[in-house]
């Protein structure tokens, strides 16, 4: 049998109270030694990675790699767009949807001598000013063909391929609204000597809403008008389905877009206004423009308006605003250029036939370069140094580098 011993504990000699105190200090220094080293640690990660972003964000790239290169056959005097994350290319006699290898989608035969694109995502819509005959096209084809009996003026597109279609004769202009099949599904006349004559239309992505711009010019007084029917439940309630107006004197607005289904742009001479609202449009802020627009674009999420830079004999200024309203960039430069816009990952293309520039929204230059041939098109990759440029008989996939 096992016998078990009982087991005395020696008691641990008591600690002063300065031994304690020593202890616990000890204790502290050496926590305090951990967090200083965690933190200086945290702030060299952070002091590089912002030093890494500061050298990033003022490289200017003058010379790139071409990662692939494919020939493209080239439509004489051809325009390209961006649609549906692909191209599309229209000339006079047709127009070509593909991907950015060449690959062919769809490919539309018209005669137009000078032919128009609109579009609001998935549809546009193809037509010429003073003609007859648009088409209404999406990302897979023909979805149907309006003809109409008076000349078209101005044509906007919904998402869902619903359109709205200004005409005119001698002294009444019409707004019709189609369906993609072309089928009509409202109109009436605008008669020019008690509204004023349409400058242009807009219509929202829901196909709800619609907007007008009037000018009416009474005795060497000119006043232009925005106008806005709805063609919901709310606008059957109202005469004419107008469900507000506004008046500008002394002011002329020549373009008016939906950049969002309850947010307008209206592109005066003087002044851009910013109306919002889901069923009735109001002015949400207005901002005056001293310079003279040369040219305007917008994006889902800001616009921009160009103008000759006031400080300078030469070059060009141009002010971007987010859709609040706020300004965000002023950006100088000096590029003679035939097209100005934003691309997918956020930076601003500035270009013309053969040179092209690329600005961040801090205004910091990103590329600069001349090619040897005409550029068609630029189309922002993954990140902000891949991207496609169409060029005169090919397209490269380009990654941006330093000399």
């Amino acid at each position: 049998m096992i016998k078990s011993g009982n087991t005395k504990l020696k008691a641990l000699p008591a600690q002063s109270a300065e031994e304690l105190s020593e202890l616990k200090q000890k204790i502290r220094i050496h926590r305090m030694k951990i967090l200083i080293l965690v933190f200086a640690g945290a702030g060299l990660v952070i002091g590089l990675c912002f030093a890494a972003f500061l050298y990033f964000e003022n490289i200017v790239y003058n010379d790139f790699e071409i990662v692939e290169q494919m020939e493209r056959s080239e439509m004489e005097a051809a325009e390209y767009e961006e649609f549906g994350g692909n191209v599309l290319q229209y000339t006079q006699d047709g127009a070509v949807y593909s991907d950015i290898a060449g690959n062919v989608f769809w490919n539309q035969t018209y005669e137009m001598e000078s032919p128009r694109i609109t579009s609001c995502e998935d549809y546009l819509a193809i037509y010429e000013q003073g003609g007859s005959r648009i088409y209404i096209m999406n990302t897979a084809g023909r979805q149907g063909t309006i003809n109409t009996s008076l000349p078209v003026q101005r044509v906007s597109i919904s998402r869902e391929g619903t359109v709205a279609v200004l005409m005119e004769d001698s002294h009444t202009n019409y707004l019709h609204m189609y369906d993609k099949s072309g089928r009509q599904l409202a109109g009436g006349g605008l008669h020019i000597e008690n509204s004023g004559y349409p400058l242009d239309i807009a219509l929202s992505s829901d196909a709800q809403k619609l907007a007008v711009s009037l000018l009416d010019i009474k005795e060497a007084s000119v006043k232009s008008t925005v106008v806005f029917y709805n063609y919901g439940t709310v606008g059957q309630n109202e005469i004419d389905n107008i469900v507000s107006s506004y008046s500008y004197p002394d002011m002329v607005i020549p373009s008016i877009r939906f950049v969002s289904n309850d947010r307008i742009l209206a592109f005066g001479d003087s002044k851009i206004i910013i109306f919002e609202g889901t069923q009735k449009p109001a002015v949400a802020k207005e901002i005056s423009c001293k310079e003279t627009i040369r040219s305007i674009y917008w994006d889902k999420d800001f616009f921009g308006l160009v103008s000759d830079n006031p400080d300078s004999a030469k070059g060009y200024l141009t002010r971007i605003y987010n859709m609040r309203g706020s300004l965000v960039l002023e950006q100088k430069f000096n590029l003679d250029y035939t097209h100005i816009g934003f691309l997918q990952n956020g930076l601003l293309c500035i270009r013309n036939e053969k040179s092209v520039q690329l600005y961040t929204m801090r205004g910091n230059k990103r590329f600069e370069y001349t090619f040897d041939r005409n550029v068609y098109d630029v189309i922002s990759g993954k990140g902000q140094l891949d991207y496609w440029v169409i060029l005169s008989g090919e397209t490269d996939r380009i990654k941006l580098k330093e000399k």
